[in-house]
């Protein structure tokens, strides 16, 4: 028998009473986790005109997936560098790495290496994008958030 089992703490969002095995409350395991992401809400960063759908997030490690929204003409203000990989698979949009011009359009997959500086970055048109970190996003918090969770 095949067993998908991870630990609930590497698990921060929602799941159902379904998909737990096991003992329960905090010795208790996930089998599989569906997330209806038309179900979540858009959260807003301070970065105005980024909002995004946290989906998992590993809060020992910082690693995460999430879908990211940026509006039409938003974008990262700054050249920076993030403390892990990041990758991004384009699923609307166009979001373009203004000193590069490398733009992301529906379908595209970018890998940001760890400790890599790009941007800023400008929105053409309103992006979604599928965002991976395997790691901590930053090493210090950027000076265009206000919230240091935005950062996480």
């Amino acid at each position: 028998m095949t067993t998908n089992l991870s630990a609930p703490a590497a698990y921060s969002g929602e799941a159902a009473d379904r998909a737990r095995v096991g003992a329960s409350g905090a010795l208790s395991r996930f089998r599989e986790i569906l997330v209806q992401t038309h179900d979540l809400d858009w959260i807003d960063k301070t970065l105005d005109g980024l909002s995004h759908k946290m989906l998992w997030r590993d809060d020992e490690t910082g690693a995460s997936i999430a879908l990211v929204r940026f509006r039409k003409g938003a974008g990262i203000p700054s050249r920076h560098a993030h403390a892990s990989n990041q990758f991004m698979f384009c699923l609307k949009g166009r979001y373009t790495y203004v000193p590069t011009g490398i733009t992301l359009t529906e379908g595209a997959f970018y890998w940001n290496p760890k400790g890599s500086e790009h941007g800023p970055t400008h929105a053409d048109e309103e992006s979604v994008l599928l965002e991976i970190y395997d790691g901590p996003h930053y090493p210090t918090q950027p000076d265009w958030y206000d919230d240091p969770a935005d950062a996480r």
